[in-house]
């Protein structure tokens, strides 16, 4: 099914003409948060978005973000990156994650947490790329968007699903996958971001996120941050006690601050 996958990949349509905006932005050195602003602006239904997400307890900002200017401040423009592309691929692409016995609310979910633990712990522990190992942290479980819509049209959908409700870390998803489908949802990701002309370095952690260990020596300490982000909040169970028992380890083995860590997910999880 990969040759399937690869085609349905090179059939999304390209990002909207406002979210490549957004990405020109983020990724130019030069530009400021008010030309952020300014471009978010122009779509009421994205400014709803962000200011929802900025009122959510996950961020556990201190008062109520009523403004979109507050809010892309507050967030930076690495976390709004994030929300344009999910944004983007949630209005282009069909979501159904019924094969992973999750709906479109859970993958919302599961990137928020992922997010929030990327910036409220994360950041602390790596020096450099800080604004791209956000932005992934948002976009890291999309793949599966597009692994279910394949095994839901192939029907073997049903088989996938009963499998993969055993699995308790992100290994076992990956490997369930790899069995009914040839291939991760983390590498189908990582040809997503391809097709949409991403920067070299965030398709290279993408594509060494299960594999953090052999990821080029320039980018191994965000690749490794972020494998341990997503096994603390595992599409399947996330912030469950197994998971985030691996990721404390896996923290500390990586030379992370695993104390900080096991902090950030009580406080997020209250």
């Amino acid at each position: 099914m990969v040759e399937e996958i690869i085609k349905k990949i090179k059939s999304l349509p390209p990002l909207p003409e406002s979210i490549s905006k957004v990405k020109a932005i983020c990724d130019d050195p030069e530009s400021e948060i008010k030309d952020l602003v300014a471009v978010v602006k122009e779509d009421p239904m994205f400014t709803a978005d962000i200011l929802k997400a900025a009122n959510s307890p996950l961020y556990g900002f201190s008062r109520q973000i009523t403004s979109i200017d507050q809010a892309i401040s507050l967030f930076g423009m690495g976390t709004i990156q994030g929300f344009a592309i999910s944004y983007a691929v949630r209005k282009t692409v069909p979501i159904d994650l019924s094969p992973y016995g999750a709906t479109r609310d859970h993958l919302i979910k599961v990137a928020g947490l992922q997010n929030s633990l990327t910036i409220n712990w994360g950041n602390s522990q790596i020096e450099i790329r800080q604004s791209e190992a956000v932005t992934l942290s948002l976009l890291m479980e999309l793949g599966k968007a597009v692994s279910a819509l394949v095994m839901v049209e192939h029907g073997c959908d049903r088989d996938f699903h009963d499998k993969v409700a055993k699995a308790e870390a992100v290994e076992e998803i990956a490997a369930v996958e790899k069995e009914v489908l040839g291939i991760t949802s983390e590498w189908i990701a990582a040809l997503m971001f391809k097709h949409w002309q991403f920067s070299d370095s965030m398709i290279t952690m993408m594509r060494h996120l299960l594999t953090p260990d052999e990821a080029p020596e320039n980018l191994l300490k965000q690749t490794r941050l972020l494998h341990v982000v997503k096994e603390a909040a595992n599409f399947i169970d996330p912030l469950g006690e197994p998971a985030v028992q691996s990721a404390l380890e896996k923290a500390d083995r990586f030379g992370f601050d695993a104390e900080r860590l096991r902090d950030t997910i009580e406080k997020i999880s209250r």
